[in-house]
C-alpha cells in the first residue's frame, strides 16, 4: 500500500469516513490520519480475486461465516481503521449483524489477507498485523507476489513462509479449505 497522508490528525466518525468518494483510492484511518493507498496492478487483483472467490465459496458452502474484499472496513481497538485485501469472519462473531448493515466492523477479521505491492514497507505490514491481531485476529496470510510466497502469520512476530509448493490451510478457522499457494502466481492458460 502506498501512502498518502491527508489531513491532521484528529479524531474520525464512521459516517465521515463513509462518506468520503470514490476517488481511485482505498482510505484507511492510521493513528488519526487519514491514509489513501492507489489501486493496485491486475497481478494483486488477480490474486485478491483467486483467494476471495476461494475463501467466500468455502465459508458460504459450510455455513462459516462472511469473507469481504478491501471496501470494508475494521475497526481497530486503538481506533485505526484497517481494510485488509481480503478478509474472513466467522459467523459467531457475526451474530447481531444484518448483511444490510451499513457500518465497519468492530474489531479485527479472524483471517486477514494482505497481497503487496512493491511500494509496501516492512514497517507498514508490521503495523497492519500489530493492529489486526491486537484487535482479534486469528490468522493473517501476507502474500508476496514478486518473491512467490506466502507469509502465514499467527502473530506479528510467529511468521512462516510458505513456499509455491506448499497449499494454504484454513486450520481452525475455516477447517479443511485449502489452496496451493502455487495457483496464486500461474500463468492464464486458456488453449
Amino acid at each position: 500500500m502506498s501512502v498518502a497522508v491527508e489531513q491532521a490528525k484528529r479524531p474520525w466518525t464512521e459516517a465521515e469516513l463513509q462518506a468520503l468518494p470514490e476517488d481511485g483510492y482505498i482510505h484507511e484511518l492510521v493513528n488519526g490520519e487519514l491514509v489513501r493507498s492507489p489501486k493496485n496492478n491486475y497481478q494483486h487483483g488477480d490474486i485478491c480475486a483467486q483467494l476471495l472467490i476461494a475463501l467466500r465459496t468455502y465459508a458460504q458452502n459450510h455455513k462459516l461465516g462472511a469473507v469481504w474484499d478491501s471496501s470494508t472496513g475494521f475497526w481497530m481497538h486503538n481506533r485505526n481503521c484497517r481494510a485488509p485485501d481480503v478478509s474472513f469472519v466467522s459467523k459467531a462473531r457475526l451474530k447481531g449483524f444484518k448483511r444490510s448493515a451499513r457500518q465497519f466492523f468492530p474489531g479485527a477479521p479472524d483471517l486477514a489477507v494482505e497481497v503487496l505491492a512493491p511500494s509496501n514497507t516492512a514497517a507498514e505490514i508490521n503495523a497492519r498485523l500489530e493492529d489486526f491481531f491486537n484487535s482479534g485476529t486469528q490468522l493473517a496470510w501476507i502474500v508476496h507476489p514478486e518473491e512467490q510466497f506466502v507469509e502465514v502469520c499467527h502473530s506479528p512476530t510467529q511468521r512462516r513462509i510458505l513456499g509455491p509448493g506448499a497449499v494454504l490451510d484454513g486450520q481452525e478457522l475455516l477447517p479443511g479449505f485449502q489452496f496451493p499457494i502455487a495457483d496464486l502466481f500461474k500463468e492464464w492458460d486458456w488453449e
